[in-house]
């Protein structure tokens, strides 16, 4: 009996196990940028959480070999649908998709070999691994912390200019960073109400309002970092020991006490008492002995649809790579002209298997810089859109953006300007497969769509001159440009 309680359990944990393993980009990108980045902490706790997973996990035994099994077909066609969204967010380097859709694999595959009851064991487990994944975002904690601090500094001083996210007081200057945002905390703090909520098998009104008191603590927890990091700068004229060295950890120090006060509010909450226990699900036979069908197609679709993608693509050559700025043959009145080396434009893309600089010029003063850059195959860290690409580079800074029609079709129009205030128009495109796209997004979900059967080339083509006075004199050459390229 006791080996056939741990019969389902060690199903459930090989299945996790191939997860991880075929989705390898996921776990690793989880892993290495998330869980090991000890310079953006937002995310590692992550371990943590995960061993939490599988103590719930190993805790739900009883019931996992209680439920019967009874495979469900419509949770195979989801985990079809899963995968292949998968495949094509991965394709795409869109991590913020492929890496949250792991765990929904992974209880669609379970979900599908044995069927909703056990799946339905499983899902506050899954659920709660979503605590450890990228999902999150502090842009809108940053903000209400703005504000926040706007109020609180107008009542209690020291007397402050604040300009977006800068706070400036007398004798120094604060920045609330994303990572001031308390998103941290606030993960943290929602997890730890979770998990009390579920110990106690609360019905979900009350864990709502667990949940809703926890994330007004972790809010108030780090307004508080934030207020006496500020104050304790101007007391001291910036060489507090919060100021010089670091204020993270006292922003903990803080949070263990709104954990003290959570625990003690808590149980005022109301605790509502669990369903009453119905009749005892029949206990099924063992594994081998029940519907190793379902099993088999989920074990099938988790590995064969990867290795299918792959093998179709590995049987179609590789395309000849895209030069989309050497192929420019602009006619009278523009001809080749030399490529400012002082220019402000330097433009980055990492991994780029081609990238060009070329210079155009008319008799009428009038000169293009033109970029093109290409790609044979775009992944993590060498793609068009990703943290390492710029079209800008660093020392140009946009003012504006929309996208605009030329006699050579659309273009998105960047409107930047240098350090010295200079401005100057970018008109730019990608190029994938021949095809011309101005929407970052639309060119990561056509890449994404386009090779999951090829090798799909991918470009950008991008042309910058100054700006002279307005940039309607700008816009005009740039039009006149295209126009004697000959550019579709």
């Amino acid at each position: 009996m006791q080996a056939y309680r741990y019969a389902r359990l060690s199903w459930v944990a090989a299945l996790a196990c191939l997860v991880a393993l075929v989705y390898w980009p996921s776990t690793l990108f989880l892993l290495s940028e998330k869980w090991l980045n000890t310079a953006e902490t937002t995310y590692t706790h992550g371990w943590l959480i995960l061993v939490v997973c599988i103590a719930l996990v190993v805790r739900s035994r009883r019931e996992l070999a209680a439920v019967p099994v009874n495979p469900s077909r419509f949770a195979v066609l989801a985990l079809a649908l899963a995968i292949t969204v998968w495949l094509v967010a991965y394709r795409a380097s869109i991590e913020g998709l492929a890496v949250p859709l792991q765990p929904l694999i992974f209880w669609l595959a379970v979900t599908a070999a044995f069927g909703w009851a056990v799946g339905l064991v499983l899902l506050f487990p899954v659920a709660y691994f979503y605590f450890a994944v990228n999902v999150w975002y502090g842009a809108p904690l940053q903000d209400l912390t703005v504000v926040v601090m706007r109020g609180v500094l107008a009542l209690t001083g020291p007397p402050a200019l604040i300009d977006g996210a800068v706070i400036h007081i007398p004798n120094g200057t604060f920045v609330i960073e994303e990572g001031c945002s308390g998103l941290h905390f606030m993960i943290v703090g929602l997890a730890v109400a979770a998990l009390y909520g579920e110990q106690r098998h609360d019905r979900w009104p009350v864990r709502l309002r667990q949940l809703a008191l926890m994330a007004g603590l972790a809010l108030l927890a780090n307004w508080v970092r934030v207020y006496t990091v500020i104050e304790a700068g101007y007391l001291t004229d910036m060489q507090s020991y919060l100021v010089r060295v670091s204020h993270y950890g006292f922003g903990w120090c803080v949070f263990a006490a709104t954990l003290v006060v959570f625990f003690w509010l808590a149980p005022l909450l109301g605790r509502e008492p669990p369903d009453p226990a119905g009749a005892p699900a029949p206990a099924g036979a063992p594994l081998g002995r029940e519907h190793p069908t379902g099993l088999v197609i989920v074990v099938a679709l988790l590995v064969g649809l990867p290795l299918l993608t792959w093998a179709i693509r590995a049987s179609r050559p590789a395309p000849a790579l895209a030069q989309p700025a050497a192929s420019l043959n602009p006619q009278s009145p523009w001809h080749p002209a030399l490529l400012d080396v002082r220019s402000p434009w330097l433009p980055v893309f990492g991994g780029a298997d081609a990238l060009q600089r070329r210079a155009f010029g008319t008799t009428a003063d009038q000169t293009v810089e033109v970029l093109g850059v290409a790609y044979r195959s775009q992944r993590q860290g060498a793609e068009l859109v990703g943290e390492t690409s710029s079209l800008t580079g660093a020392r140009l800074q946009t003012r504006a953006e929309r996208v605009i029609t030329s006699t050579a079709g659309p273009f998105r129009e960047t409107e930047v300007s240098d350090q010295t205030g200079a401005r100057s128009l970018i008109w730019w495109r990608y190029q994938v497969d021949g095809r011309n796209l101005v929407r970052p997004f639309t060119q990561q979900l056509w890449y994404g769509l386009d090779s999951l059967v090829r090798q799909p080339p991918a470009g950008l083509i991008a042309l910058r001159t100054a700006c002279r006075g307005d940039c309607a004199s700008a816009r005009s050459t740039l039009e006149e440009f295209v126009t004697h390229s000959g550019m579709r």
